[in-house]
């Protein structure tokens, strides 16, 4: 089956017409977790904001996922990179740019189509829960499904919710935490370790 791809904007086009709607716009790259699926799969979900303006009173928020490691040639490497983009071409399709034939990107229908052509597909390596986006770099062991759930039970059971679990955490390891995604299992294991002692005798 093929696709008429004039029905489709790219991320480009569309950041260029939003810009020129609304000159003071502006985007964050609010937060990105590595994401494991009960089958061992992986995910890279990336989170975007739009404000269209300085006193943007409900900016537009979307999420997008890429598999990981990315399963093309252009992909692999690039996977946080293609998250994000599509996941501002998606944020911008929601404020009503470029979105006239299709809440899709051209980038999202292109990427998708290439994971769809077998002689293009590079092989698939389980990562279970370790991210290695570059191969320079040293391995982070993200925190397993299992042990979060284990550290939001505890955490639960002390009354620690949202802001001050954020708070307990932070402490904890020492270094400010923003979300989830930033935990490897090395801090989990200290924080469930922290609400254990914590707890009432």
């Amino acid at each position: 089956m093929s696709f008429a791809m004039d029905n489709y904007v790219d991320v480009a086009t569309r950041l260029q017409m939003a810009f020129k709607r609304w000159p003071e716009l502006r985007i964050q790259e609010t937060a990105r977790e590595v994401i494991e699926m009960p089958d061992k799969s992986c995910f890279i979900r990336a989170t975007v904001t739009i404000w269209r303006t300085p006193d943007d009173p409900i900016p537009v928020i979307a999420t997008c996922c890429e598999p990981y490691p990315g399963r093309t040639p252009y992909t692999k490497l690039s996977e946080n990179e293609n998250a994000f983009t599509h996941c501002i071409g998606r944020a911008l399709a929601y404020a009503g740019i470029g979105a006239n034939k299709s809440l899709a990107s051209r980038d999202e229908v292109e990427t998708a189509q290439q994971r769809q052509a077998p002689a293009r597909l590079a092989p698939v390596v389980p990562m279970h829960d370790v991210e290695v986006p570059f191969p320079d770099e040293p391995q982070r062991e993200y925190a397993s499904p299992k042990q979060m759930g284990m550290m939001r039970a505890l955490a639960n059971g002390q009354g620690l919710k949202g802001d001050d679990l954020k708070t307990f955490i932070s402490a904890t390891l020492g270094r400010e935490v923003q979300t989830s995604g930033e935990l490897t299992k090395r801090d989990i294991s200290k924080v469930i370790d922290a609400l254990k002692a914590s707890e009432p005798k």
